[in-house]
């Protein structure tokens, strides 16, 4: 038998016969040291309850003071370290928020309105031109976006209750609305929709900030709500439904053709961010799927909560010394972990779709598939965990009927996940499907072909 290529990335391009490839629920991990070359496909992490507060989807979180902050429905909740929830108070509406702090005073942009929390006590209608549709913090200063305009409004310095009607500036480079902004390496970069601006902090006595000469960016933000930082970098979807990547004042693109395609019939995007092992993900929501983008591999990858077309988790942040993720559905919150082979319970439907095979237009025979993986995972949940390959002969149209394999109860370390086929073909793709609750880690694929 021979190596096949196991692809790394989702990739399934126009034509499935051609670019088949996808990662639905597992990444690549590219093996260092003497086997550098190697890549192995493993199971997203699982998700742990870390605390539940409320049945309404949870719409944004921040963490200020060391404490975590979090927006469930209508009402804002500190929670502690044990998980432990206390109602603040009310904030209408039923968008995602943005959030920002000073040390001591937390800004809340919900839907058009702006909010402060202040010592316990939370202030609306707080910013003099009325609607507003962003907020960012920088030296000393809250920054809110007026909502469809090009203008912004700054705080006080260091109090977020003070508004002189005055503080008010124009994003004048391009005639675009402002749609969302940032605070990066302290400058402020206001994306419109069809450019970016950047601003920086000059010390002028009358008004802090100005413009940064010609660092002027002529492209646009599709949705403020994908527009994040990470990795020393900002990363947002473009006008133009391309993902990128902010190089100094540069956009890099880090989408593919595939993930283009993907995204392009999306009515909305939820990006966020999260660190573990060493993989840093841009996870990027829509309302028809959800595309994670690792940096360590430069690989994007599918991921779909068990029931729906995309990922349940809609917010991470840093805190109590854990990642914490928000559910975009519930008012549940969690703690992410390789160790943990379901989504708090429930199955993650992990699957492979391998890169087409082609027989240079000759027909050739697949006599046996060989899934080579960590073997003997069986738990006490999943006590036999089995996987499923599937084959398709025109391109992904059509497949086979289910065929099943054991990966080894525990202890079983030697098991081998064959299957003998002798199927006939000019172009071939296989599909794995792994639902166990228990651990999947794919070293490699074999196939003998003649």
């Amino acid at each position: 038998m021979r190596k096949i290529a196991s692809g790394i990335q989702s990739s399934q391009g126009r034509s499935r016969a051609w670019s088949g490839a996808r990662l639905v629920n597992c990444f690549a991990e590219l093996a260092e040291g003497d086997k550098a070359d190697l890549f192995a496909v493993m199971a997203i992490p699982g998700l742990a309850e870390f605390s539940s507060i409320g049945t309404l989807g949870n719409r944004g979180e921040h963490v200020m003071g060391g404490v975590l902050y979090v927006v469930n429905g209508t009402t804002l909740y500190s929670v502690a370290s044990d998980g432990t929830e206390t109602p603040i108070g009310s904030i209408p509406g039923s968008l995602p928020v943005q959030m920002a702090d000073n040390g001591s005073q937390l800004a809340i942009q919900a839907d058009t309105e702006g909010y402060v929390l202040d010592s316990g006590t939370i202030y609306s209608n707080i910013v003099n031109l009325g609607p507003v549709s962003g907020v960012t913090y920088i030296d000393g200063y809250f920054v809110w976006l007026v909502a469809d305009s090009d203008q912004f409004i700054i705080s006080g310095l260091n109090d977020g209750l003070t508004y002189d009607p005055l503080d008010v500036a124009t994003v004048e480079g391009n005639p675009d609305n402002n749609v969302g902004v940032i605070n990066d390496h302290r400058e402020l970069q206001f994306y419109g929709a069809q450019t970016v601006e950047i601003w920086y902090n000059s010390g002028d006595a009358d008004f802090p900030f100005e413009r940064q000469g010609n660092a002027f960016i002529e492209r646009g933000l599709r949705d403020r709500n994908s527009l994040v930082k990470i990795d020393n970098s900002v990363h947002f979807v473009g006008d133009d439904l391309v993902v990128y990547r902010l190089s100094g004042y540069e956009p890099v693109r880090i989408s593919t053709h595939a993930i283009e395609g993907d995204i392009a019939g999306a009515s909305w995007f939820r990006a966020f961010t999260y660190t573990l092992h060493g993989h840093k993900f841009y996870v990027l929501n829509t309302n028809i799927g959800t595309f994670a983008y690792d940096m360590a591999t430069g690989a994007w990858h599918d991921r779909r909560s068990l029931g729906r077309a995309n990922y349940r988790v809609g917010f991470a942040t840093s805190c109590y010394g854990r990642t914490i993720m928000a559910d975009a559905y519930t008012g549940k919150l969690y703690v992410p972990s390789l160790s943990v082979n379901t989504e708090d319970g429930d199955e993650i439907p992990m699957e492979i779709l391998l890169p087409s095979v082609q027989s240079q237009r000759a027909k050739q025979t697949l006599y046996s598939y060989e899934c080579q993986l960590q073997a003997g995972v069986g738990n006490s949940v999943e006590a036999d965990p089995q996987m499923i390959l599937q084959y398709s002969r025109d391109g992904g149209n059509t497949w086979s009927p289910e065929l099943t394999r054991a990966m080894g109860k525990v202890g079983e370390y030697l098991t081998r996940a064959i299957w003998r086929l002798g199927v006939q073909f000019y172009q071939l793709q296989l599909r794995l499907k792994m639902p166990a609750k228990a651990q999947r880690f794919i070293i490699t694929h074999w196939a003998d072909i003649r």
